[in-house]
């Protein structure tokens, strides 16, 4: 009888693409709380054959990531678009990764940067008044001149900037959401199976 032979190489390796269900899932790159999302591990692995038959196992988990559904769809779609996706680094040669316990406020993002600009014009247009004081020559007449017009240049361009960049972050903010409910209404749907979906809706329409 013939044995079992096992090959191995530093550049064999397994990938496993999973979705996950989970309470309160929070994703780098993400502004969202999300039900689940999309896990991907690759490990090294080993080749064995016997009696014609090839197999392969994996094992040594290099890196395990996890990503919203949204950023999956993105990092499959983009091509040679983007410089690459964000993910989440959950395991790294074995040992657990530092997770994320928080996710940012955008409005509260715009609005703290907002107010760290109004106090740079307000420093700006303080020292501004300062050049006032004292006599008040041609020379110094044209630099205030100057100042103002670049303040005025700096608040026009900035604040057009910032608005800019608010409405393509809540823009981008609704997409995920949007696409977030989508999948879980797609999830619903295959794991409940029609005959799952009526008879929560008859629980539905019994209750009111």
């Amino acid at each position: 009888m013939k044995e079992e032979k096992k090959y191995t190489h530093q550049s064999y390796g397994m990938i496993d693409i999973s979705r996950f269900q989970s309470n309160k899932s929070q994703f780098f790159g993400s502004d969202l709380i999300h039900s689940g999302g999309i896990s991907i591990s690759i490990k090294n692995a080993e080749k064995s054959r016997y009696l014609h038959k090839e197999w392969y196992h994996g094992h040594d988990e290099l890196i395990k990531i996890e990503l919203s559904f949204n950023q999956f769809v993105d990092a499959i779609t983009s091509g040679m678009n983007t410089s690459g996706v964000p993910c989440t680094v959950k395991r790294f040669n074995g040992d657990s990764i530092e997770q994320i316990d928080h996710v940012d406020d955008k409005r509260e993002q715009f609005s703290v940067e907002m107010k760290d600009t109004q106090i740079e014009y307000k420093n700006k247009i303080d020292s501004i008044l300062e050049m006032f004081d004292g006599n008040i020559g041609k020379k110094k007449v044209n630099e205030i001149k100057h100042q103002l017009e670049v303040l005025k240049s700096h608040i026009s361009s900035n604040t057009n900037f910032v608005m800019e960049s608010f409405d393509k972050s809540m823009e981008k903010t609704v997409t995920e959401a949007k696409h977030t409910v989508a999948n879980y209404i797609d999830h619903k749907v295959h794991s409940l199976g029609i005959e799952g979906i009526k008879n929560q809706l008859q629980i539905s329409l019994e209750k009111e």
